[in-house]
């Protein structure tokens, strides 16, 4: 299955992430939605704080050029952002990040839960 298909199926395909992108550590595209414009300097931003996502909280974290403030994240597994009723997750895997964005028709746990899915499924394969 190429990466293309993980975003396109297994997360915007399921009604509970609008848009979405894979990254690798250093925060260079794999896969993204169309549409979605998470930037390199945005998800490497993001990524070196996955070791301590509290460091988020005084910064926030700004994605496709929209600022976010930090709501919760675990270290070196997941850390969620949101403006208003709109939210992103990101979920690191071994090798990867995955970045999920909703809208305000989405709840942010029904994102969340599609993202740790496809998160742990990665992890599990050694990705």
């Amino acid at each position: 299955m190429s990466w293309q298909t993980y975003v396109d199926t297994n997360l915007v395909g399921t009604g509970t992430v609008t848009a979405a992108g894979i990254y690798d550590l250093q925060g260079n595209p794999w896969a993204y939605s169309a549409g979605f414009a998470a930037q390199v300097a945005e998800v490497a931003a993001v990524s070196g704080h996955f070791a301590a996502p509290s460091g988020l909280a005084a910064t926030g974290a700004t994605v496709a050029g929209v600022k976010y403030m930090f709501v919760r994240g675990e270290e070196n597994a997941d850390i969620y952002v949101k403006k208003g009723a709109e939210g992103v997750v990101f979920y690191r895997c071994n090798t990867c990040i995955i970045v999920g964005y909703h809208n305000d028709k989405i709840q942010p746990g029904q994102c969340s839960a599609t993202v740790a899915k496809l998160g742990d499924f990665l992890k599990e394969s050694g990705i």
